[in-house]
């Protein structure tokens, strides 16, 4: 049968006249923490003078049974070569050194800094005393026969580079310097190189063979990527030429009603004729960027 538990829609209409007692053990009381304020004075307490007579502070120090310390002196050290028991007693040693006694804990610990004042003040040499004296040397003897005299001749003085002020040359034009143009002579085997056969070959055999002319011109515009001279001017010479075959290709296709193999034959024509051209053009620009002394370019 559900109760309560399997939800509010179970819940009794009705308020229980009593409730039962659980059978969980009850909860343990808290242990009440200690006020750490309990008993202080409420007021704050105000300072008043001792009533009766208190020791003078003086009074309370202990008198010294040992005589009192030149802060002049240094302190003395103690150094062991054989430890004596501990490392403490190796650092405390009471037996000390023929030359110095044992240390004691009523003993002061000695420090280098007063040594080394000391040594800082002393002068490190005495101070000279008498009159000052000169170093008896005799010169040196002469060896073998005396050395010929140099005679050096006089320095010739150059002539002036600018003319004196106030001079008809000072007012004339500087001298100009003799000016040779660079060597810009261009062979055809460095344009054949630059252009690379890769580009040129497929021209000449285009333009030897209609049939193959355009599938010769498509390789070589892909080739022109390796060209080092004015790589720009020889794409843009393609461009053109692709651009004069397209157009004649859609008008040969129109005016033969969409035969394809006179659209070929035409195409093939033109083709042919932009075999011949491309080749001088192409040469031509990259002597050209030979002849400016241009960089090369970097193939892809």
């Amino acid at each position: 049968m559900a109760n309560w538990t399997d939800g509010p829609e179970y819940a009794p209409l009705d308020r229980p006249a009593a409730f039962q007692t659980p059978a969980a053990e009850p909860l343990e009381v808290p242990v009440a923490a200690p006020n750490l304020a309990a008993g202080a004075p409420t007021v704050q307490p105000a300072w008043r003078a001792p009533e009766a007579a208190s020791v003078p502070l003086e009074a309370l120090v202990p008198a010294a049974t040992l005589p009192p310390r030149d802060p002049r002196t240094e302190f003395s050290t103690i150094s062991s070569v054989v430890t004596s028991g501990s490392a403490w007693g190796s650092a405390h040693s009471t037996s000390g050194t023929p030359d110095r006694a044992g240390w004691t804990p009523d003993q002061p610990l000695g420090t280098s800094a007063a040594a080394f004042q000391a040594q800082s003040a002393a002068p490190a040499f005495p101070p000279p005393s008498g009159a000052p004296r000169q170093a008896g040397f005799p010169p040196p003897a002469p060896s073998g026969p005396p050395p010929p005299a140099l005679n050096f001749p006089p320095p010739q003085q150059s002539a002036p580079s600018f003319p004196q002020p106030g001079t008809p040359d000072w007012f004339a034009p500087p001298p100009q310097a003799q000016w040779h143009p660079p060597n810009q002579t261009v062979s055809v085997a460095q344009m054949w190189n630059a252009a690379t056969p890769g580009v040129i070959i497929p021209l000449l055999v285009g333009a030897l063979v209609s049939p193959l002319s355009l599938v010769m011109l498509v390789l070589s515009s892909v080739l022109a990527a390796r060209v080092r001279y004015r790589r720009d001017q020889v794409r843009r010479s393609y461009v053109w030429a692709g651009t004069i075959l397209a157009f004649t290709g859609v008008l040969s296709l129109l005016s033969s009603d969409f035969d394809f193999e006179t659209a070929w034959g035409v195409l093939s024509g033109w083709a042919q004729l932009a075999c011949w051209v491309l080749p001088i053009v192409v040469l031509l620009q990259v002597g050209a960027g030979i002849r400016a002394n241009e960089p090369p370019q970097r193939p892809y």
